[in-house]
């Protein structure tokens, strides 16, 4: 629900104090990047400062940061539920919108901030975020046609409306692009207002910014002299030219604008995409300048993935975006959490108006709701030219929490008893069975358990393998079964992780073959069919040497993509260590386990017959790129052959990474 207005906001937020300074950034374009900037500036010199964008990019709490950082799931849940709490008792009735506002500047005060650098949501006057009090100074960035239906029709109308962040005395930076009649509007209301404007020296931070590897777009330029003005009249201490600012600058790195994107994970497609939000007709002009420029200057046509939001002028977006010969896929973006009125629009009405701006009607396709679709037809499309997704923030949120949840990291625990189960959730030892020589060792497994499901909770690309056969003749219950059984009773994890990113690798029977059964489950379940990009195993300290050195380097796992846990009984002694692996022993000689003396102490770990093949079959051995790199052994079992060439697939896995 939007329902403009200040009075419910006003409540909420009555007993927060602003001990804080407020830069309050308002526009239609270019103002969440403003923000970054003098955020990117405030932190440069080393002052504390929050700072609350929106819309969030895949979790509610991305849009507020502290000091560069967005803030932790649960303190963001305290501040809201704090605020819900307040509203309830209150009968406010807030909208969500004030909801978020009002918990942003609840953390802004727990952190105790000199600065909080806060965007407007939406127009400006009548906006939640209007209510700050000790603003030090306000922005205008670009202004352009958005929002009409609650803004006004004319961009003069527009403006008024965001011209309202205004204060007596503030000093107000407005955006000098902006077109004549704009700025007319935005002085006559600082006249009224009294409010002292300042227009940035683009010219001037142009010409300081150039150097030799220092590339910047026009609007980009403009937004970042914006940001320095506003930032050296916040921080008059600080007043230093932009170019002492530039590294702070060059690492600053904003989702969905002139993003260049890795999508190999997803697509197979080796040449990265282009990412931008453009979703209006300004920011349009923008991105079309730009692939001009950069992407149709050896003639290429340009694959387009579009969305949009419901209402907004597409016509004249696309009108500014596409070419003959240009290709379309549309498709729907995620229903976005926390703002339920945002509505996606009709991929087929995007394909309509797409070919009335001269798109052949057979290179148009609608993807529905489904964005991965979306992307595996551009890069079909597309071969080796240009692919360029654009069109709604939103749809760089679907596409953030597309590429940031395809899983990437392996994480093993690796199994050394069995647990039964019973009354002390594998607290005492009875419940275990343990070989003898392991006794005392039980409360070391369970924080391996707990260290593996810690690593699961925090990272949301990550996989979590239990792994270990039931290697005991008492039950068939596996050591990975047992280990998965304790961490539920427990609550290790997060419930809805067991179903779908913990796994049980129930067949291995030594500690080679924990890594590499492992890893063959990972991937037999990863929805792309994609090894690890990061391994982490959680094991005892004294075995590091076998796993890492050993193993891994065995099997031709890139060793610096290798993480390792070691924890180690607490009453551990050396001269003790009858299970001692800090050298390689047997496995020295016999990197892969192939000797007799090595597989028949699997064979006497295997009293239930479990299955020893690495594959299911020839055909998977050669879908997963392991033909011809497998060893049958005389009893049937497998292991790898040595590698000659040092071409496992898991070592050519490539990192999905956002690129500047």
């Amino acid at each position: 629900m939007i329902d403009l207005g200040l009075a419910r906001i006003g409540r909420l937020i009555q007993h927060t104090p602003q001990t804080w300074k407020a830069i309050h950034v308002a526009g239609t374009n270019g103002k969440g990047s403003i923000c970054a900037y003098i955020s990117a500036m405030l932190n440069a010199k080393g002052i504390s400062c929050a700072r609350f964008t929106s819309p969030h990019l895949v979790d509610r709490w991305d849009c507020i940061a502290v000091n560069g950082k967005p803030v932790s799931e649960s303190l963001f849940r305290k501040a809201e539920d704090d605020v819900k709490l307040r509203d309830v008792a209150e009968n406010i009735g807030a909208t969500e919108f004030e909801l978020l506002t009002a918990t942003a500047f609840e953390i802004f005060n727990h952190m105790k901030v000199e600065y909080g650098v806060v965007e407007v949501g939406l127009g400006g006057k009548l906006d939640a975020t209007n209510v700050l009090k000790q603003k030090a100074v306000t922005v205008i960035s670009k202004i352009g046609l958005d929002h009409q239906s609650f803004l006004g029709n004319t961009i003069e109308e527009i403006a008024l409306q965001k011209a309202g962040i205004m204060r007596e005395g503030v000093p107000c930076v407005v955006d000098g692009s902006n077109q004549q009649s704009v700025l007319e509007v935005i002085e006559q209301h600082a006249r009224e207002t009294r409010a002292p404007l300042h227009f940035p020296n683009t010219t001037a931070v142009a010409e300081e910014l150039a150097s030799p590897g220092v590339n910047f777009e026009p609007h980009q330029i403009q937004n970042l002299a914006t940001a320095h003005l506003a930032f050296r009249l916040a921080c008059p201490e600080h007043d230093e030219p932009p170019a002492s600012l530039l590294p702070a600058i060059k690492q600053l790195k904003w989702p969905g604008r002139l993003q260049k994107l890795n999508l190999e994970n997803i697509t197979g497609r080796q040449q990265e995409v282009l990412l931008d939000g453009a979703h209006n007709t300004q920011s349009a002009e923008a991105l079309a300048g730009f692939v001009q420029k950069h992407l149709r200057s050896q003639g290429h046509p340009i694959t387009w993935v579009l969305a949009a939001t419901q209402g907004k002028d597409m016509d004249g977006i696309l009108g500014l975006l596409l070419q003959p010969g240009d290709r379309v896929i549309a498709v729907k973006f995620e229903p976005v959490d926390g703002m339920p009125w945002v509505k996606a629009a009709d991929p087929n009405e995007l394909l309509n108006l797409a070919i009335q701006h001269g798109v052949d009607r057979s290179a148009a396709y609608s993807a529905g709701e489904n964005v991965k679709d979306a992307l595996l037809k551009a890069s079909e499309m597309a071969g080796e030219k240009p692919v360029v997704i654009a069109g709604s923030l939103y749809l760089v949120t679907s596409l953030a929490t597309l590429t940031m949840t395809t899983p990437n990291h392996l994480v093993i625990v690796c199994g050394h008893g069995i647990y039964l189960g019973g009354p002390q959730n594998g607290h005492d030892e009875s419940e275990w069975l343990i070989e003898p020589y392991k006794k005392g060792e039980t409360t070391t497994f369970i924080a391996h358990i707990k260290a593996g499901c810690d690593i699961l909770n925090t990272d949301p690309r990550s996989v979590l393998v239990f792994s270990g056969g039931p290697t005991r003749h008492e039950t068939s219950l596996s050591e990975a079964k047992s280990y998965s059984n304790l961490a539920a009773q427990n609550n290790f994890l997060e419930s809805n992780h067991l179903n779908n990113r913990v796994f049980l690798e129930e067949r291995a029977l030594d500690s080679y073959f924990n890594i590499l059964f492992s890893l063959i489950l990972y991937w037999r379940h990863h929805p792309l069919s994609h090894w690890p990009e990061l391994i982490t195993i959680v094991s005892h300290e004294f075995k590091r040497t076998r796993l890492v050195q050993g193993h891994c380097n065995a099997i031709g796992f890139p060793l610096e993509r290798v993480n390792y846990i070691g924890i180690n009984p607490p009453s551990l002694k050396t001269e003790d260590e009858n299970s001692n692996q800090l050298t390689l022993g047997a496995w020295e000689s016999d990197p892969h386990g192939a000797s007799s003396e090595l597989a028949s102490k699997r064979r006497s770990r295997n009293p239930w017959g479990i299955f020893q093949k690495l594959f299911l079959d020839k055909t998977e051995e050669k879908k997963a790129g392991m033909e011809g790199q497998v060893r049958v052994l005389e009893d049937g079992s497998e292991t790898l052959l040595l590698d000659i060439d040092g071409h496992r697939p898991w070592a050519l896995a490539v990192a999905l990474q956002p690129k500047n």
